[in-house]
């Protein structure tokens, strides 16, 4: 997924985030395997963290360290950023959603809510 996608997305997750007073999210990256960059403020992911990665996506470590955190409320949805090229047998064992850009899709089925984004498209 494009740096740039991946911005937009987090954009979008910030200004609902400020809009529904969540002061904080933990945000995870997934590559080959998962950079956890802690907690941060809506205010932080709007243009000040830094996308990390570029390799080839595994998501199911990523879910399976924050469903297993300490520090992570048992109760707290998760919210999966994607393009859709991922694992077509991910396990997630909590409330979660996915947001892709329009146009994909998830390679399985799902019960869980999908939202879109547009991605920005560079002009020539």
């Amino acid at each position: 997924m494009p740096a740039s996608s991946i911005g937009m997305a987090l954009g979008a997750v910030a200004s609902y985030s400020v809009a529904r007073d969540v002061p904080f999210m933990r945000v995870i990256f997934c590559d080959a395997a998962p950079t956890d960059i802690g907690f941060v403020t809506p205010e932080d992911i709007a243009g000040r963290v830094q996308v990390t990665g570029r390799g080839g996506t595994v998501l199911q470590p990523a879910v399976d360290l924050l469903e297993h955190a300490k520090d992570f409320p048992k109760n707290a949805p998760l919210l999966i950023i994607t393009d859709g090229y991922i694992e077509p047998d991910l396990a997630v064992h909590r409330d979660h959603a996915f947001l892709i850009p329009c146009g994909n899709r998830l390679p399985f089925r799902t019960r869980a809510e999908v939202f879109y984004f547009k991605e920005k498209r560079e002009e020539i």
